[in-house]
């Protein structure tokens, strides 16, 4: 197939027992109806499903929204199935889908979370001396450079891995973009630190986002060192400046 992968739609579909999810079955009727479901607990991912095991059959798949499927032969991302009804004629003739192809599934309307804490914070200012924590919600905004980003390897990677994968791009993603903002030898403290970081919003790593097929929907940082931590630390020591003041001036009485 020429040309980049090819974007499958469909018209209005209806059919019953769409309970799983997804709807699967292989014609022709006559040698009985063959479905297939997904397992929802399983994620983002779910795949790949083998073709060859389909050879010389048809198989209508109906896809509902939030889900796509992503049809891949020898590496290589062929089309892309959006939700509604599909017809595949599996073989190897003219206008049929080659046997040897495998389907992925990807549930879009699932959304990727990524956390930052004090064991396993984000890094800023010389030699990551800044820690930082939060999280960010993420969804698929393009399956095919999602793909080619996360996918286009010999062996799938199971939900885990594929999320570490992620945590650890969007990881580097950020603290670069994040060191475009400040100064990496001179970070200003907790509380001018942590009001810039209010500033920041999902569409700040739009663009940053963009070429792994990826979309911010939400974004929180936050200092390790709580600003309120610093404003407590200042004012305890003025206090035990006053204090102090006070109690010479007792002596001297």
């Amino acid at each position: 197939m020429d040309g980049g992968p090819l974007i499958m739609n469909s018209d209005f579909f209806t059919t019953k027992g769409l309970q799983s999810g997804r709807d699967w079955e292989s014609l022709p009727p006559d040698e009985g109806p063959l479905e297939w479901t997904l397992d929802h607990r399983q994620g983002l991912i779910q795949g790949p499903l083998d073709l060859e095991f389909f050879r010389g059959r048809k198989i209508s798949l109906v896809l509902e929204p939030g889900q796509l499927a992503m049809l891949v032969q020898d590496s290589r991302l062929q089309a892309v199935y959006l939700d509604g009804a599909h017809y595949l004629d599996i073989g190897h003739g003219n206008h049929q889908v080659p046997a040897e192809s495998k389907l992925i599934f990807l549930a879009i309307d699932r959304h990727i979370n990524l956390n930052w804490s004090q064991e396993t914070p984000l890094r800023l200012g010389t030699n990551g001396s800044e820690a930082l924590i939060g999280g960010c919600s993420l969804t698929v905004d393009g399956p095919v450079r999602f793909y080619q980003t996360f996918l286009d390897t010999p062996e799938m990677p199971d939900p885990e891995f594929l999320t570490k994968l992620i945590d650890q791009l969007v990881r580097g993603i950020l603290e670069d973009f994040l060191g475009t903002l400040f100064d990496p030898a001179a970070v200003p403290g907790p509380a001018e630190l942590q009001s810039r970081l209010m500033r920041l919003a999902p569409e700040d790593l739009a663009d940053h986002l963009l070429p792994c097929g990826l979309a911010c929907l939400n974004l929180a940082l936050y200092t390790a060192a709580p600003p309120v931590e610093e404003e407590y630390v200042s004012q305890s020591s003025s206090m035990s400046q006053e204090t102090a003041g006070h109690c010479d001036k007792v002596r001297h009485n």
